[in-house]
């Protein structure tokens, strides 16, 4: 039986070994890939292939914060789940990204989406 601090530090390292390839990756999928994705200004081609490009980039994050976090250890899902949710709530309401609103709620939720896929793929592993 693990300690209560082991199970603390395995969260915290999912959580930010988590982040940090979901930062990485989607920036790899979305900025060098296809040079911004946007539902302005890319065509759609890039839209769909780098928004499938960045669910499994949020796939694989997961799969790295479950590996991190401990088997059935799902908090470093639901805190990358909240930054997600906290990220795409500011860049809304700043108008950061000047795409539609759905796009954005659905860019973010594939995320999270992807995340939950992630966690999920290493129980049936």
């Amino acid at each position: 039986m693990t300690s209560h601090w082991s199970r603390l530090a395995k969260t915290l390292l999912g959580i930010v070994l988590g982040e940090v390839a979901l930062i990485l990756l989607t920036t790899l999928a979305q900025e060098v890939i296809y040079d911004g994705i946007s539902y302005n200004s890319s065509p759609t081609v890039d839209v769909l292939s780098g928004g499938l490009l960045t669910m499994l980039a949020a796939v694989f994050s997961g799969i790295i914060a479950a590996y991190a976090g401990g088997k059935g250890n799902y908090w470093p899902h639901v805190f990358i789940s909240i930054i997600i949710s906290i990220e795409m709530t500011y860049l809304i309401s700043a108008g950061i990204t000047g795409d539609p609103i759905w796009f954005d709620v659905l860019a973010g939720f594939s995320l999270v989406v992807g995340i939950w896929i992630g966690f999920l793929f290493r129980r049936f592993i």
